[in-house]
């Protein structure tokens, strides 16, 4: 992200999805207690997904804020050390992400076999496994590229 431009517009951007994800939470919390218990596997990780990117948001503002303040008459020692914790948060939160889709992937299988197992269609339970087992083994393998790119740098 370029700092020293359009911080007012990355300002207004982050705020606005910060109000999106804290809408997405209040509505997913009041309808958890309402939900049949299946569908708990699938609300717990999209509320923690949600949670999350409100608070990178919510760093990401604070930090084009202080931008905002400090980085005026081209100072670019405060730029400099604020694209670095950019950098930082961006590659914190790609892990994390990662790990949520993946908790939300599994939760989205074991839902998908019990549903297919309580409805007596075997054929559908052991095609849905062999789906999920190459969704995992693609998920896998993007991963592995990734930490060994992140490893090269």
């Amino acid at each position: 992200m370029d700092l020293e431009k359009h911080r007012g517009l990355s300002l207004f951007i982050y705020i606005i999805s910060i109000a999106f994800y804290v809408a997405g939470i209040f509505i997913i919390y009041k309808f958890l207690l309402e939900l049949h218990f299946y569908y708990l596997f699938i609300t717990i990780p999209l509320l923690f997904l949600l949670a999350t990117l409100s608070i990178v948001n919510f760093i990401k503002s604070i930090f084009v804020i202080i931008s905002m303040i400090f980085g005026r008459n081209d100072n670019s020692e405060v730029n400099n050390g604020l694209k670095k914790c950019f950098a930082f948060i961006n590659r914190t939160c790609k892990y994390v992400l990662i790990g949520i889709f993946t908790a939300l992937l599994t939760s989205i299988m074991i839902l998908d076999v019990i549903l297919c197992i309580h409805k007596s269609l075997y054929i559908l339970v052991s095609l849905s496994i062999v789906v999920w087992l190459l969704l995992y083994y693609i998920l896998f393998r993007v991963v592995v590229k990734m930490i060994k790119k992140e490893i090269r740098l």
